[in-house]
């Protein structure tokens, strides 16, 4: 083989691995990657410390971290095992997401169809009963083959009525036991 050939290769080599450290490199740098980081332990002092703006954010990046670290890097499988309040605010994120920047049908592709039900479950207990209902109509036309469209515009609707990712905040605050797998408080009763 001529020098200047095996000259081109180490050229092309050097340029590959130079590529990826730097996409690796820049992976870590990403707002992902740091509240993964952040947010991979925590305590209920760091939850009640987190503002409101980054506290959903804050729960679901903790699912992510938790399951970057198992032998399954499946949020799913890492969500099993923690209370429900993790998948009642993971579900409603990313549904939310998913619908925010693309249809229904193209979100049956993706990871988060195995969550849509929960999310449906979890959006009456957060106080966002108009979305579940407007994504349960979502889901009913898909299954039936029918266009979704007017539906998901009533969930996008429903959804700037009741802003779930803003109760999603609300219920983490009041759920911080919970997550944290205490028992719940019980509300003293003011008839004894």
């Amino acid at each position: 083989m001529p020098w200047k050939e095996i000259g081109i290769m180490l050229a092309l080599v050097v340029c590959f691995l130079a590529i990826q450290k730097l996409g690796r490199r820049r992976g870590d740098d990403s707002r992902s990657a740091r509240l993964m980081k952040k947010y991979k332990t925590l305590t209920p002092e760091l939850l009640a410390d987190t503002p409101d703006d980054e506290l959903v954010e804050a729960v679901v990046a903790h699912v992510l971290a938790e399951a970057a670290e198992s032998r399954k890097p499946d949020p799913l499988y890492t969500l099993s095992k923690k209370p429900q309040p993790y998948l009642v605010v993971y579900s409603i994120w990313a549904v939310c997401k998913e619908l925010a920047r693309g249809d229904y049908p193209a979100l049956t592709h993706t990871a988060t169809r195995d969550v849509v039900q929960d999310a449906c479950d979890g959006l009456p207990l957060i106080g966002a009963p108009a979305t579940a209902a407007a994504l349960n109509d979502v889901i009913a036309l898909h299954k039936e083959g029918e266009d979704t469209t007017a539906a998901e515009t009533a969930f996008h609707h429903a959804v700037e009525s009741e802003c779930p990712l803003s109760l999603c905040v609300t219920y983490i605050r009041d759920h911080i036991a919970e997550l944290m797998g205490e028992e719940p408080a019980e509300e003293p009763n003011d008839g004894e």
